[in-house]
């Protein structure tokens, strides 16, 4: 059987070993909970340009619908000019 001595040196040496991993690890924690409030600072920031993106995207897509309509209506506007003018034309070479 071991003697009390060095039990009592093994006991002291598992607590030291245990001391040091949990400071060892309380360290790591503390380090994790920082990069972990980055990373969540990063994600919220990344979040509202997602939000302002999607929005100017609404915005565009609006935008480009308007000028789409304008200018389907422009075209055909312009296209019945033409076709009056070049009835114009036509009754004029008919008429003389």
């Amino acid at each position: 059987m071991a003697s009390f001595e060095s039990l009592y040196n093994k006991i002291e040496y598992n607590v030291k070993a245990a001391l040091l991993k949990t400071a060892e690890l309380q360290r790591e924690n503390a380090e994790l909970k920082d990069r972990n409030a980055e990373l969540e600072k990063e994600g919220a920031m990344l979040r509202r340009q997602l939000d302002e993106l999607t929005e100017r995207l609404k915005l565009i897509v609006i935008t480009k619908t308007v000028f789409n309509k304008k200018d389907k209506q422009e075209t055909k506007k312009q296209i019945n000019d033409w076709v009056r003018e070049i009835d114009k034309c036509i009754n004029l070479l008919t008429n003389k």
